[in-house]
């Protein structure tokens, strides 16, 4: 049970859940399903009960479209809902925007910093992730003693690239990547070749599904380590059955899991059935507006590799 606080508290935060705006004119909103919050089931929920399943969850998965302000702006919402009330060092909060390599910038990052001079102490680079898209929420979860890296390192991966299954059965933290099936390396790697624009044999794909296996072994691992975690990575690395979850189900079999997947809603898509083929299986799925849509291979001739 919440004290009197702990529910004021509780309260005032639901308040970040509510869209900045509900005048209808002002957000120019015409899809059904934007700003609302689907299990399922197919059924819509408050966010009062959604702020509590966040709370409640030892495991709290959230995927997200990289590109998206509205999703960088719900995943600070979400993280102040998952630590208000807790007590500091209380669980994780792990990114696949951090590799192992910055833990020892990680450790140096104190409350009272700026942004400024926590991208300074990060030495974040100007390629890569977005400092003004992630920043925010690394800050947020080093006010709670929370920030954790998620990912392999860049020397890892090249590692890994060579070395391939070697490096993953030797490797203590990548454990669970020797343990997927056939059926979810098999969907990886045709996410991989389409993502390739099927220009490459998936013959010459294997490295590639080695490392996303890592990736999604690794951030399993880091939330592995404590009692309660969340991990904020992009949507593919979330699914239950092919990403991050599956391996935190091989390391903690009775893992408490709840997976919300932030999904762009789309005109032609009014119904929560025409996005699962491509969104996978969730516990909740939060639908936002949506960013322009880029195809990234238009320009590639052809589609030589099957």
């Amino acid at each position: 049970m919440f004290s009197v606080c702990s529910r004021l508290a509780f309260a005032l935060l639901l308040g970040l859940l509510v869209p900045a705006s509900t005048n209808a004119e002002e957000k120019n909103q015409t899809h059904p399903l934007q700003d609302q919050i689907v299990d399922k089931q197919g059924q819509t929920l408050t966010r009062e009960l959604v702020a509590e399943k966040i709370r409640r969850h030892a495991y709290v998965f959230v995927g997200e479209k990289h590109d998206n302000p509205r999703h960088h702006q719900l995943e600070l919402d979400i993280l102040r809902i998952r630590f208000s009330g807790v007590e500091q060092g209380k669980g994780s909060a792990v990114f696949e925007m951090l590799d192992d390599a910055q833990d020892t910038f990680i450790a140096q990052l104190k409350r009272e910093q700026s942004l400024d001079e926590m991208k300074q102490v990060m030495q974040w680079p100007n390629k890569g992730w977005d400092w003004n898209s992630y920043g925010p929420l690394f800050r947020e979860s080093v006010q709670f003693d929370a920030l954790k890296s998620g990912n392999i390192s860049r020397s890892m991966i090249s590692t890994i690239y060579k070395d391939g299954q070697k490096i993953l059965t030797s490797t203590p933290k990548l454990f669970s990547a020797t343990k997927q099936s056939t059926e979810t390396q098999n969907y990886l790697l045709d996410q991989i070749f389409g993502s390739h624009c099927g220009m490459q044999s998936r013959d010459t794909l294997q490295p590639m599904l080695h490392i996303q296996l890592a990736k999604d072994a690794s951030m399993a691992s880091a939330m592995a380590s404590d009692a309660r975690a969340i991990l904020i990575a992009g949507g593919e690395h979330v699914r239950p059955n092919t990403g991050a979850p599956t391996h935190l189900k091989t390391l903690l079999p009775n893992a408490d899991i709840l997976v919300i997947q932030l999904v762009e809603v789309k005109a032609d898509k009014l119904k929560l059935n025409d996005y699962l083929p491509a969104v996978g299986a969730a516990d909740l799925y939060w639908f936002t507006e949506a960013t322009p849509e880029q195809d990234y291979c238009s320009g590639v001739k052809g589609r030589a590799a099957q």
